[in-house]
């Protein structure tokens, strides 16, 4: 544990109130490998995060000029923000999923990769599972 800082009290009362507002419920299942069968030693978990989605940006695309040869691509950016300071499970891995259990149909999302390096949140980068 990183010895505390004089605004630490501070940034977790601020984090606690976005919480408070913004995250929603969440399972964290863990995978062995991408794809992979589920980690033995570290069991899936459910906690609250603020979970963002892309709108759903539609990009253009010409193969040529004729506009016959147009596709649309969707880019949708996912990320999960998770509390450092009351996180208490597993470190999170590439390959590893992500349910949205308060979310109609309760889409799935797989772990593209996680920066761990803020000393506020864990931030997952997520694609559609």
């Amino acid at each position: 544990m990183p010895v505390s800082a004089r605004f630490h009290e501070l940034r977790d009362k601020v984090l606690a109130a976005v919480d408070d507002k913004f995250a929603e419920p969440v399972r964290l299942s863990f995978l062995t490998k991408a794809g992979g069968p589920v980690d033995p030693t570290r069991p899936a978990i459910e906690i609250e995060a603020v979970l963002r989605v892309g709108e759903g940006k539609n990009t253009s695309v010409a193969g040529s000029r004729d506009a016959g040869w147009r596709t649309r691509i969707v880019a949708d950016k996912a990320q999960l923000h998770i509390d450092r300071t009351t996180y208490a499970g597993p470190q999170p891995k590439q390959g590893d999923k992500v349910k949205a259990l308060s979310r109609w149909g309760e889409p799935w999302f797989e772990v593209a990769d996680v920066d761990d390096r803020s000393h506020t949140r864990i931030v997952l980068n997520l694609n559609e599972a």
